[in-house]
């Protein structure tokens, strides 16, 4: 205890000591790269000639009565003692002490300054080569090294979109769970001096081939030009790609050419001949699987197309007008017109619900005769009476030439006129103008959808489940939006 208290009586001795002997007080600079800096070691001039060294830590830098101790570049000591550094560069940051050597039986004072040298980030990535392969299902660990003053903070992006992440970090750690977390993974780091500073890192997932197409029915006649399109989405690492018939690599020649830009491959027919029509398959396959994609090159009719139209589509309280399109190289047989009131009805326990019970009543069909036109559009305007007045109804139609029956056309919403007759409860049709919705059809992207011949009348009991699972999906997007 007695030599704490002999320690703590000298320190305090020495420092009103010091305060005798400095003028000048400590100070902390906070400045920038290239600019220069003076530190004061002002002494009592009363005092005796006295002896002035200068530390950068413990590293020393001068001493005024030694004038074969050279100070380093951009360093010197003036007449008062202050300190000058010029320049300034980050290595610059430091303590700096201003040592005053005095003759026995005194000993040293010391006044110690410090220098901060404000400069913007420099970032490192890791791994350094900025580069992460991995499988599917692996982990990922990426990171930024982050250097300046003041210490940088570290924002991320993806693909150039900032990340949402909870707070400010040099280091993330993910599960490669799915092929779109691939992509560039930049951190931004930034300080305040100067602009923000960024290092990329390209993280590469290894997966199965992913393969589309916009279009996997291909209408096309006889002599024409058709093309098959199959876009390759993804495939880590290179997919082997070909083109089938029946399981078969297509026989190509210079009437059949396969064509890859990029990520599309194209089979091209330049004169379709009959035995050309049929079902075909384009492939991708690497190490880590498969993906096909499914078309069928077709003279059947493409999908019509209801024209909604105010001024066209005449409504009376009994009757209401259709208007249809249609694309066919070839003569129009026949559509048919099926026709529902359209039950999208609340539940009154639970209005807010949507009722998902089957309508008690089933599509009506109505055969409508085609054209004597070869084409390629044929239009066809029929008028349908012995409706019931203030209500909603919903139609589709289908159409057939001599290949066979097309795929059933998007959904049409109409009113009839207001009446005396039964009008469908919980349901406000005054808000009913033509509407069209699309057919809920999603192109799988591993394995396409292959379009058979629709035979209404013999495949009743199929098409009807088919129908009401595609209307209740519209029904429901009709009310939610």
């Amino acid at each position: 205890m007695k030599v704490l208290l002999i320690i703590l009586s000298f320190s305090i001795a020495t420092l009103v000591e010091s305060e005798k002997v400095f003028k000048s007080v400590p100070v902390v600079v906070k400045t920038y790269e290239n600019d220069t800096v003076l530190l004061p070691c002002y002494i009592d001039e009363s005092e005796a000639k006295l002896r002035v060294r200068w530390y950068k830590g413990d590293t020393l830098l001068g001493d005024s009565m030694d004038a074969h101790h050279l100070m380093p570049l951009r360093t010197r000591m003036h007449a008062n003692f202050s300190l000058q550094i010029d320049g300034l560069t980050a290595q610059d940051t430091s303590e700096y002490t201003c040592e005053v050597v005095r003759p026995e039986p005194w000993g040293p004072i010391r006044q110690t300054h410090s220098i901060e040298v404000q400069y913007s980030p420099t970032v490192k990535t890791i791994p350094e080569d900025g580069f992460v392969e991995v499988r599917k299902g692996e982990y990922v660990d990426i990171g930024c090294e982050a250097n300046g003053t003041p210490k940088p903070i570290i924002d991320w992006r993806k693909n150039g979109d900032p990340m949402a992440l909870l707070e400010h970090r040099s280091r993330i750690r993910f599960r490669a769970q799915h092929r779109l977390l691939a992509g560039v993974y930049e951190c931004v780091a930034f300080n305040g001096v100067g602009d923000p500073v960024t290092a990329a890192i390209r993280v590469i997932i290894h997966d199965a081939p992913v393969v589309s197409t916009d279009r996997s029915f291909v209408h096309t006649a006889i002599g024409l030009r058709a093309v098959l399109s199959a876009k390759l989405e993804f495939a880590v690492p290179p997919a082997r790609t070909t083109w089938l018939r029946d399981g078969k690599p297509i026989k190509l020649d210079n009437r059949v050419v396969m064509i890859v830009t990029e990520n599309i491959h194209q089979l091209i027919f330049r004169s379709v001949r009959k035995s050309d029509l049929g079902n075909y398959t384009f492939r991708a396959e690497n190490k880590l699987g498969m993906a096909d994609v499914l078309f069928k090159l077709t003279g059947v009719p493409n999908i019509a197309s209801f024209k909604v139209d105010t001024a066209l589509n005449k409504a009376t309280t009994t009757s209401y007008t259709l208007i249809w399109e249609v694309d066919s190289y070839f003569t129009i047989i026949e559509y048919n017109l099926w026709l529902r009131p359209y039950y999208g009805k609340l539940s009154a326990s639970e209005p807010d619900s949507f009722t998902t019970e089957p309508p008690s009543n089933l599509w009506r069909k109505i055969t409508v005769p085609g054209d004597s036109s070869d084409g390629p559009i044929h239009s066809a305007t029929y008028t349908v009476r012995g409706l019931s007045p203030s209500t909603v109804y919903e139609a589709i139609v289908t159409s057939r030439n001599r290949f066979g029956w097309s795929k059933p056309s998007a959904t049409l919403h109409f009113a009839t006129e207001p009446g005396v007759g039964k009008t469908l409860p919980s349901f406000d049709y005054t808000d009913i103008t033509p509407t069209l919705e699309e057919p809920q059809e999603i192109y799988n992207l591993t394995k396409a959808q292959i379009f058979e011949r629709l035979d209404m009348p013999n495949r009743k009991a199929r098409d009807f489940l088919n129908l009401t699972t595609i209307l209740f999906v519209i029904g429901a997007y009709l009310f939610f939006s």
